[in-house]
């Protein structure tokens, strides 16, 4: 299949879009999505859902870094993978070949990525002098720097992957047939070190019994990942209303704190800059503004510059004073690390204290305080517990040639997080500073619960998911007297993939092991043990 200058080009925007979705949070930078999208592309949808959905799965738990590795890009399986995946089809490259190709194109991408955060690190100092002399275009216009490079690289990424086909066509085609089908057995295995990742982050003692409930209710019952995930919430609901009745009877006093909170009315209009409504107008509008969070991320103060572009509005009606404007703007500009779906509490803090006219530096250590426990907790809820659901959901259906697949997993996954930014910024507005110790502790329990039920997911896929079979069988006089898959399935169905993701578990939580060290072993042993005849 020969792929056009007009393909081409429109790869490459289409992964210039969708590798923008790592800074807005807006989920497009997943492989279901963007496989779907070159799919489409190139006239062969169902290979492209196909590709999704396996990389989907092998990229499940690459979204969280783990020690100080850095994941491979899923934009490497995503474009790349199904790029390959369409193109060689008819030459006997299936999509768990395509995938192992493109692994070492998503190292490749992810060191670019880390290159454009390093090269951002220097708009920062140009931004403050930016603000010092009012040029608030160029500062914006900096605040979206990580952005812009985002777009110009995605779109390199994209049309020279679809240009030079041939080269890496040519490439492949020179690999020998042993090891063709070695990166095939391997790629199946994968989606089992994106599952240990993911569980080295979730799983705590206390989880445990979650594990081992993920796993007989799929192994055993057969039972689909929803109804895993809404049993597992079923009982987390159990336990979450028992604790809140314990922690009632235990702190009556509490209550008196709502009624401390309230101010007269006429106290407030004496001590605000503007009116309640119109503060509560600008702090939605605010929250919603979140998506731009990481549009100017770097190395030097990570979320810091965006948080002021995003703030810039809201700081232009609170701070009516040029001279006080732009004192906020760069206090704004400091250090800031937060899960963007949980901003919108320290973006209402700040601006109810500021409207108060208690000054941002003030309020700054109650905000960074906050920051480690919201981000926490926004990735128990995001990457461990809605994630997990919506993406297998989609690439189940994907996997069935249902175009729907990426579409219910994005429509899925933003309106739940565009209906977290709301909750957040209303819990923020409500409860403020003086609530903010009550607000973690009831936060983390919400973080305990969406770790138990991302816990059992995770389990179930791990069994569903990760395909690892035997080949090996016991012969007497030409006759099989034993299939050790089918000795296997009858005893602990999904037991091999249970233990090997037990296994990449044990070597990233116990010995250490990067995500890097874990791709590579299953590669090695993928090959080497299908090419002995020992996995399928």
């Amino acid at each position: 299949m020969e792929i056009n200058l007009i393909q081409c080009i429109l790869i490459g925007g289409w992964t210039s879009i969708c590798i923008t979705g790592m800074l807005t949070g807006t989920y497009l930078t997943r492989c279901l999505v963007m496989a779907a999208g070159v799919g489409v592309i190139l006239g062969d949808i169902r290979t492209g859902l196909l590709m999704g959905a396996a990389g989907e799965m092998a990229f499940l738990g690459f979204g969280v870094s783990s020690g100080g590795s850095v994941p491979p890009n899923p934009v490497g399986p995503g474009i790349i993978g199904t790029i390959i995946a369409i193109v060689m089809k008819e030459k006997g490259v299936d999509t768990g070949a395509a995938l192992a190709y493109s692994f070492p194109f998503a190292v490749l991408i992810q060191f670019l990525i880390t290159g454009i955060y390093t090269a951002a690190t220097g708009a920062v100092s140009q931004a403050e002098h930016a603000v010092e002399k009012g040029q608030y275009r160029r500062f914006r216009l900096l605040a979206n720097s990580t952005l812009i490079l985002f777009l110009a690289a995605g779109f390199g990424i994209g049309f020279f992957a679809a240009f030079h086909v041939e080269g890496m066509e040519r490439l492949i085609a020179g690999i020998p047939e042993w090891l063709t089908k070695g990166l095939g057995t391997a790629g199946k295995m994968l989606p089992a070190v994106g599952f240990a990742v993911i569980l080295n982050i979730m799983v705590s003692r206390d989880a445990v019994p979650f594990l081992i409930t993920g796993y007989v209710l799929t192994a055993y019952l057969k039972l689909p990942v929803m109804a895993v995930a809404l049993i597992a919430a079923a009982i987390t609901w159990l336990l979450l209303e028992a604790e809140e009745k314990a922690r009632i009877k235990g702190s009556n006093k509490q209550e008196t704190l709502k009624t401390q909170e309230k101010i007269p009315d006429k106290d407030r209009k004496e001590a605000s800059v503007l009116s309640e409504k119109e503060l509560r107008r600008i702090s939605r509008k605010t929250a919603l503004r979140a998506y731009f969070l990481q549009n100017g991320y770097n190395y030097g103060n990570y979320e810091g510059l965006s948080y002021a572009n995003l703030m810039f509005p809201a700081l232009r009606k609170v701070c009516p004073n040029e001279e006080t404007f732009r004192q906020e703007l760069k206090e704004s500009m400091g250090y800031c690390s937060v899960n963007p779906n949980f901003l919108p509490i320290l973006t209402s803090i700040h601006l109810v204290t500021l409207n108060r006219g208690i000054a941002g530096k003030e309020s700054r250590d109650i905000r960074v305080a906050l920051m480690g426990p919201l981000a926490g907790i926004g990735d128990s809820l995001v990457q461990f517990c809605f994630a997990p659901v919506f993406s297998t959901i989609g690439a189940v259906m994907a996997r069935q040639g249902m175009i729907e697949g990426p579409i219910v997993f994005l429509l899925g996954m933003n309106g739940l997080l565009l209906g977290l930014k709301l909750f957040s910024e209303n819990l923020g507005y409500n409860l403020g500073m003086s609530l903010a110790g009550r607000l973690r502790e009831r936060l983390d329990s919400l973080s305990g619960a969406a770790r138990s039920i991302g816990t059992a997911v995770i389990a179930g896929l791990a069994v569903s998911c990760v395909d690892i079979k035997m080949a090996l069988t016991f012969e007497r006089g030409g006759e099989n007297i034993l299939d050790m898959q089918g000795f296997l399935d009858l005893l602990f169905p999904g037991a091999l993939s249970a233990a090997y993701t037990g296994l990449l578990f044990y070597l990233i939580r116990v010995k250490g092991w990067t995500m890097y060290k874990l791709v590579g072993l299953t590669l090695g042993v993928g090959i080497l043990f299908q090419a002995a005849g020992v996995l399928e």
